[in-house]
């Protein structure tokens, strides 16, 4: 029941599963009751381990781990947002007459280790240059304009555009609490995952100021890596806002891409200086769509995550460059909780999120909250007093 409330669709859906599958009837309800339950119940270990992670010392934070916890060879961490409609009864309607809400996931990955001693792909990438990365950097980077015709990318280029280690394990955290409290909960995740001891460290994000500020707080030593698909949509941004031709504007594209996969980002910076010295600084009320604009804002995208972009580096120690299986497990959790007619109350919704993250985990901790679960019964149900 509880994986099923947890995975499907809604708590119906669940119901029609069981039904289908396991020639189970139960009741929507039933499948409601028993996924909260148990979801609440692995967020009252979760924040008990939170805690005692919190008491310890920053040295043991930053570096320690569980004595039983091997480190792993590469530990990297990323986070993004998703969203969901949360609504308890009772509660006011929101001034904006909105309920959305932004979910926080976080994906906690073990990967080998693949250091080259050199950088083993100087050259950008086919798929990096051709036409058919057009259409996802765009939408990455919500870019307007006419994106070329795609030809099909062969199957060499979708799994293996450049050299980096593998993944071993990934945990995902989910979870609606606001950005500074979601990061002490990944973090006490990353700890008992052994991420403290791994020789190398990395955090990948796409920038934004929540993540960077979490990233700052509670994953400092961590080395800090600018998602590369993000760093290019503003290339390609900045590239159609200067040349009107398309075909002009790829190839602008393609020579900032190159200098940022090579980690010349003071190349990029400085044409984009005089771009928009020819353009002008755009006024104050300049919308986002002003080419000036659009210039401006890519060029302080750069100077500001420029210590974030040394992708040689990267590439030499084998650390991921894209934050990709981030945004698809975004999307694995969005599933279970957004949705226009879906509205969710707090403890609700934070039940669901906790499971499933669980059952998006490798290491699949649900199967120790069962037997624990199983040692616990006693044979009694409980009931709550109504007041």
């Amino acid at each position: 029941m509880v994986y099923a409330g947890a995975g499907s669709t809604s708590f119906e859906q669940a119901r029609k599963d069981l039904l289908h599958l396991a020639n189970l009837e139960i009741k929507t309800e039933r499948v409601r009751r028993a996924t909260t339950r148990n979801g609440k119940a692995r967020l009252a270990l979760t924040r008990l381990l939170e805690q005692a992670f919190l008491e310890k010392t920053i040295p043991e934070q930053l570096r320690g781990g569980p004595a039983d916890q091997e480190a792993p060879p590469i530990a990297a961490v990323m986070c993004d947002g998703g969203r969901y409609q949360r609504f308890d009864r009772g509660e006011a309607k929101p001034e904006s007459g909105s309920f959305w809400r932004e979910s926080r996931v976080a994906c906690l990955l073990s990967m080998t280790a693949a250091s080259y001693g050199n950088d083993p792909g100087s050259d950008l990438p086919d798929f990096l240059k051709d036409v058919s990365i057009a259409k996802k950097l765009a939408e990455i980077g919500q870019v307007q304009g006419e994106n070329p015709v795609a030809q099909k990318q062969t199957d060499q280029d979708q799994d293996s555009p450049w050299e980096r280690g593998e993944m071993l394990s990934k945990e995902v955290v989910a979870s609606s609490r606001n950005w500074k409290e979601f990061g002490s909960q990944v973090a006490s995740q990353a700890w008992y995952r052994g991420f403290g001891k791994a020789t190398h460290k990395v955090f990948v994000s796409d920038g934004s100021s929540a993540i960077e500020e979490l990233q700052a707080a509670w994953f400092s030593d961590y080395t800090s890596v600018l998602d590369i698909m993000h760093a290019l949509s503003y290339s390609l941004a900045a590239a159609r806002a200067i040349h009107s031709d398309r075909d002009t504007a790829w190839q602008c594209y393609q020579q900032f891409a190159t200098w940022i996969w090579r980690g010349e980002v003071d190349q990029v910076i400085a044409s984009l200086a005089e771009h928009q010295q020819q353009l002008g600084e755009p006024p104050a009320d300049a919308s986002e769509s002003d080419p000036r604009e659009i210039v401006r804002r890519s060029r302080v995208y750069y100077s500001n995550h420029r210590s974030r972009m040394n992708y040689p580096l990267y590439r030499e120690k084998g650390y991921p460059l894209t934050s990709s299986i981030m945004e698809s497990t975004v999307k694995q959790v969005s599933r279970r909780v957004k949705g226009t007619e879906k509205f969710w109350s707090s403890e609700g919704g934070e039940a669901v999120l906790q499971l499933r993250g669980d059952y998006l985990s490798t290491s699949d901790p649900m199967v120790a909250h069962w037997k624990r679960a199983i040692a616990a019964a006693n044979g009694f149900r409980t009931y709550r007093l109504s007041a």
